[in-house]
């Protein structure tokens, strides 16, 4: 049964309004047991007079509102399940609770409202007096166990403190589970990796909540964060000091820090506590930081973080009607951004496209798709997700020079003075980059974990098949040339920097070594695959579990030759794990870079004049198409830039 919650807007709204700069509407949810039918009460409130209420965090879940709760005076209005489980838990036994829910106190019926109350949610959320983060429910048979479960994680981290192997002041384990021996699991209470209950953590991280642009600031800016998931509530800073204790875990078959939810609540945790300290940062920042965050409606993409940024007394008002289009609503913040930092780095986050994004659509191609949570990783600002081990180490490129901004907006074309430094002639592979994490685990624990567990496999095969396609391209560039022109460097040593992005000064023998272990690895798969790699997943899911097996069971014959341990050989492709998202490149004069994703043969190479990094363009009958960010080794920090030689071009 489809409904929607603007059903009864023609009266409730009407008599509930609010419509003066403070108004806001708060439900009084009536007490009740679990069982009992929802009742509440809609009333006005300003926030001038600082009402007492708490602001619920949850998500809306899809669009079908076949929930009903009973409101002022037994009227039935139409809300989601998900919406529906989440007051259910928070209702208390007896007395009302004063909550903000979005879905009943904006009428979304009316854009009007829905703009005006959008825009007092940094008030609202900021006054509340509590914020209560839904992270869904949990089946009946299991609470029990998560939260005995939860006990047994918090009074293993305590004693673990106690013994001296928590690391520092921060809340990670000094061991790995894997390194732990039975007794000293025994002696923290922790299961070994294949028990059950680690797979109940997946309940908080593949919350859909986890993926939402809106949560934010709604954790963010409240002084007090609790959160619930099922039977289960405690404080942000008890729900964050668990979880980075069990990632710091690495439980074996369980690596939760490669799902996209883990890398958006690192972020999160980082704006919370930048935003408790009175900080707020450019818009251009919070886009970097949350840009694989979701949204229903694209432009809430902007709106859901305006209100958190530095300029956003200064932004325009949240605008949903039907002239305020995608298309405008995001040409005119990049036109904003590109005014007030006076520098391109906004432009690293093109090369994403919404999947729902209509084929006649006319976005410029130089203004991000900030409504896609796809794409690359941004060379510009790589370590704005914070999973990066040297997250400034971009902030000192400087291929366009250290010029100020020069710039002109023409319509819907961008006009700057560029250099054009060579035409891509080759391209190697790349892996897809940063999957959506839709593990909804509220459609079942099994097949989250299954559907998981096969993610895992895909992804290592295809990350092993382009290791495989790196490496043959490298071998035909090396043949071809031994020495790299731009910079005298031997070529091999030019693609491994490449590989590293940047982000190491120089090739070192450990850096080899790291590099010698990668290539058994590659070799073993080229063994097993006669040479030619396999992508068909029946075969290729065996193939790359046997492939990681061989070189598991190698480890103490590379420890006794000298060569480097785990932990390094990790560090490393950690530095590398986001690089394989481009593809590699040489250019008809010889140059060796990273292309992005979407590049072919014949685009071009090009140095926008106070860049940071080089973009790859392809030529169009008005100009040229953004396709993205580059890396060009010998590029990097103004090398290749001359302002004797610039020209202007148009980017369409």
């Amino acid at each position: 049964m489809k409904s929607k919650p603007e059903d009864l807007s023609h009266t409730l709204y009407r008599e509930v309004c609010a419509d003066g700069p403070g108004s806001i509407r708060l439900i009084h949810l009536l007490p009740g047991t679990l069982t009992d039918e929802l009742r509440c009460t809609l009333v006005s409130a300003d926030l001038s007079a600082s009402p007492p209420y708490e602001a619920l965090s949850y998500v809306w879940g899809k669009p079908v509102f076949d929930a009903t709760i009973a409101c002022n005076e037994d009227v039935p209005f139409k809300i989601t399940s998900s919406l529906h489980r989440a007051l259910v838990r928070l209702r208390a036994v007896d007395k009302p609770r004063v909550l903000w829910v979005d879905q009943i106190c904006i009428n979304q019926a009316s854009n009007t409202d829905r703009a005006a109350q959008v825009d007092r949610m940094t008030r609202i959320y900021s006054q509340c007096q509590n914020a209560i983060v839904w992270l869904g429910d949990v089946p009946p048979k299991l609470q029990t166990t998560l939260v005995e479960f939860i006990q047994t994680l918090s009074s293993a981290q305590k004693q673990q403190h106690r013994d001296g192997m928590i690391l520092g002041d921060n809340d990670v384990s000094a061991l790995q589970l894997s390194e732990m021996d039975a007794a000293q699991r025994k002696r923290y209470g922790l299961p070994n990796w294949p028990d059950p209950r680690w797979k109940l953590l997946l309940y908080i991280y593949a919350s859909p909540w986890m993926r939402r642009t809106w949560i934010v600031q709604e954790v963010a800016l409240p002084r007090n964060v609790d959160v619930l998931i099922g039977p289960v509530i405690m404080d942000w800073r008890s729900l964050s000091s668990i979880l980075f204790y069990v990632e710091s875990l690495k439980v074996l078959g369980l690596s939760f820090g490669s799902l996209g939810s883990w890398k958006n609540f690192l972020a999160l945790g980082v704006r919370r506590a930048r935003t408790q300290e009175g900080e707020f940062s450019p818009l251009s920042e919070l886009l970097f930081e949350h840009r694989r965050g979701k949204a229903t409606d694209a432009r809430d993409r902007i709106y859901g973080l305006m209100g958190l940024s530095a300029e956003r007394e200064e932004m325009p008002k949240a605008d949903y009607t039907d002239t305020a289009t995608i298309t405008s609503v995001f040409t005119d913040v990049t036109i904003d951004i590109l005014r007030r930092s006076g520098n391109l780095d906004i432009l690293g986050l093109v090369g994403s496209v919404r999947p729902d994004r209509p084929k006649d659509d006319d976005l410029p191609s130089w203004v991000p798709d900030y409504g896609s949570p796809q794409g690359p990783h941004p060379i510009t600002k790589r370590g704005m997700l914070y999973t990066s081990k040297n997250p400034q180490v971009s902030a000192k490129f400087a291929a366009g020079g250290h010029g100020q901004l020069s710039h002109k907006i023409d319509g819907n074309t961008l006009v700057i003075p560029a250099l054009i430094i060579g035409e891509i002639h080759e391209l190697a592979g790349c892996c897809g980059g940063q999957r959506d994490d839709d593990l909804d685990v509220q459609n079942g624990l099994g097949k989250v974990s299954v559907a998981y567990a096969l993610q895992g496999l895909r992804d290592q095969v295809e990350a092993i098949n382009t290791s495989l396609s790196w490496e043959r391209f490298a071998r035909r560039s090396i043949g071809k040339s031994l020495v790299y022109k731009p910079t005298g460097e031997s070529m091999q040593d030019t693609f491994l920097m490449t590989y590293y992005e940047g982000q190491v000064e120089e090739i070192t023998d450990e850096i080899r070594a790291v590099n010698a272990v990668e290539k058994f690895a590659i070799t073993v798969w080229r063994i097993l695959t006669l040479g030619f790699g396999c992508t068909w997943f029946p075969v290729a899911a065996p193939l790359v579990t046997i492939t990681g097996f061989v070189v598991w069971i190698s480890r103490p014959v590379w420890s006794f030759l000298g060569y480097p341990s785990v932990s390094t050989v990790e560090r490393y492709a950690d530095m590398g794990k986001y690089v394989v998202e481009r593809r590699p490149c040489t250019t008809k004069n010889g140059l060796v870079g990273l292309a992005p994703p979407g590049s072919v043969p014949g685009d071009r190479i090009a140095l926008l004049q106070s860049g940071r990094v080089p973009v790859a363009l392809r030529p169009d009958v008005d100009g040229y198409r953004l396709i993205g960010e580059a890396y060009v080794h010998g590029a990097m920090y103004g090398e290749m830039f001359d302002d004797q030689m610039v020209a202007e071009i148009k980017i369409t």
